[in-house]
């Protein structure tokens, strides 16, 4: 009966450390980095601005409830496109410090495509691509730019991914 008893408790014991340490494992950010089927990504004027210049908010939220992944530093490769070609317009980091972002379910990352506001605009792009901010090995994605929205001048800055 004793041995029985300890053999229960021992048992339930492992058992309670493993939910435990399970739970802790699911919270710990991931060191995975986002693939193009985790993420979901929009664009929308950003409403709040500095002075002498606009933005655009990329939104990442993640594609499934069970999305864990990382995301890492600013958008590379990025393309506007008008009538499937692309137009002039360079976009380059901004500068600001990167650190990792964990993407889950109801915790969303964004960066910012930032213009001159008294620059001309150059052009109205149907879709941005680029590759995800993951560090060297960001995959392709295409999104829909704000209709009739216009980006201004020849060059753009994007932002790391933050919180």
């Amino acid at each position: 009966m004793k041995r029985t008893v300890t053999a229960l408790l021992v048992g339930g014991f492992t058992a309670g450390g493993l939910v435990l340490a399970a739970g802790a494992a699911n919270a710990m950010p991931s060191d995975h980095p986002c693939g193009a089927s985790d993420v979901r990504v929009s664009v929308a004027p950003d409403p709040s601005n500095a002075a002498g210049h606009e933005a655009y908010v990329l939104t990442y939220t993640a594609a499934s409830p069970t999305t864990n992944c990382k995301l890492e530093g600013a958008p590379t490769a990025v393309s506007f496109l008008a009538g499937g070609q692309p137009l002039a317009i360079s976009a380059t980091p901004d500068g600001s410090e990167s650190v990792p972002v964990n993407l889950r379910d109801g915790h969303p990352a964004v960066s910012r495509v930032i213009q001159r506001s008294a620059a001309t605009p150059s052009a109205a792009p149907e879709f941005v691509t680029f590759d995800l901010p993951t560090g060297p090995y960001g995959q392709p994605v295409s999104v829909a730019w704000p209709a009739g929205a216009s980006v201004k001048g020849d060059s753009v800055q994007v932002t790391p991914v933050s919180n």
